[in-house]
Parts: C-alpha cells; structure tokens; sequence
C-alpha cells in the first residue's frame, strides 16, 4: 500500500519515538515552561501511546497512568479557566508526571518504573537549581485571591485605565522612525526578570 505521507512512511521504531516525543513536547509548549499544568495529561497522552504500542505495561505503570489522566484532565480544565491549582497538584507535576517522568518510565523496563521517577525527581531538583531564581514552571495564579483577582478583570473587560478614560487613545508608533525606543527585536526577553512574560521554555532550550 502506497503511502503519501512522510511519517507514515518511517519505520515504527522512529515514528512511535517521535511521536511520544512530540507529545511530551507539545505540552510544554502550551505555556512555554517546562512543566505547566497542561503537562501531566499530555504525559499520559504519550504513556498511553507507549502502551498501546508495546501491547501493554506492568500493572504498577497501568496504575500510574490511570492516576496521571485523572490528575490530567483537572489540569486541563485548570489551565482552559486559567484557575488555582493546590500544592499537591504542582508537586505531582514537577516530580511524578514531569515529561522527564513520562519520559524514563516510557524509555526504561517496567520493572524499574519506581526507579524511573526517582531519577526524574533528583533531575528536576537539580533543574531548579541551575535555573534558578527563573522558575522552570508555571502552574497558573499562585494563589486563590489572585485568581479571583484575574477573573475580576477580565470581567471588567482588562485593565482599569482610571484618569485617564476620558482621554482619546493615540495611535501607537511602529515605524520605529523618530521613537527614540527600540522595537522588540528577535531576541526573547528572559523571564525572571522584569518583563511580565511567563515560562521559561526558549531560555531553557538555549541552554540546552
């Protein structure tokens, strides 16, 4: 059977890799951070693919799967309304269903499944120290106030201009003749500083 598509033509040894890949990749990419709270059900996403490739995983790994799409979905549905996660939901998405998580548990033999997450775990901690103080995560509002806060102005329909709601909006310069400012080049600000950009994806892909 004739088959147009480059992927379709690769050998399943290179496609189901890259496509376990691409998965985990996609959801970092969401929220251009290493682990957001889109990440765990994409992990699962690429687990389930694993699963159904290899015909099936050891029953402690099934369970753990099961667990990550439950967790997933609540991160799905948290990152879509932009909402509050708890604790407990960030550390199970650095340490347990991480793309480095997902990543050694689909990579290594079941039966050092345990193994798998505690290597990641180490590897997370030591991400965290290399990049620090930039956070390499971003699971939403830090608290339950500054949700509320959020959704405050967004029904208010954005920011509260005050004084200056009666005066007529100019049109912004972005010929960059004469402005005596510079434009946003091609160079990425790095987050952590003072830009209100949030994660931390194309610095920590620079660094790599």
């Amino acid at each position: 059977m004739y088959s147009g598509l480059i992927f379709e033509s690769l050998p399943w040894w290179i496609a189901a890799p890259l496509l376990q890949l691409g998965i985990l990749v996609f959801g970092m990419a969401l929220d251009e951070t290493y682990v957001n709270r889109a990440t765990v059900l994409t992990g699962a996403i690429a687990l389930y693919t694993h699963s159904v490739i290899a015909g099936g995983v050891w029953m402690p790994v099934g369970l753990y799967l099961d667990i990550g799409v439950v967790i997933g979905a609540y991160g799905l549905y948290a990152y879509v309304v932009d909402a509050y996660v708890a604790n407990w939901f960030r550390v199970a998405a650095f340490f347990v269903y991480s793309p480095l998580s997902v990543f050694l548990v689909i990579l290594l033999p079941d039966v050092v499944f345990p193994l798998a997450l505690v290597l990641a775990g180490y590897a997370n901690l030591q991400l965290m120290a290399t990049l620090d103080p930039t956070e390499p995560y971003y699971f939403g509002p830090d608290s339950p106030d500054e949700f509320e806060e959020v959704v405050a102005v967004a029904d208010d329909g954005g920011e509260d201009r005050g004084e200056d709601a009666d005066e007529p909006e100019t049109e912004p310069n972005v010929s960059g003749e004469d402005s005596g400012v510079d434009l946003p080049g091609t160079e990425p600000t790095p987050t952590g500083g003072d830009s209100d950009e949030r994660g931390i994806l194309p610095e920590f892909m620079r660094r790599l």
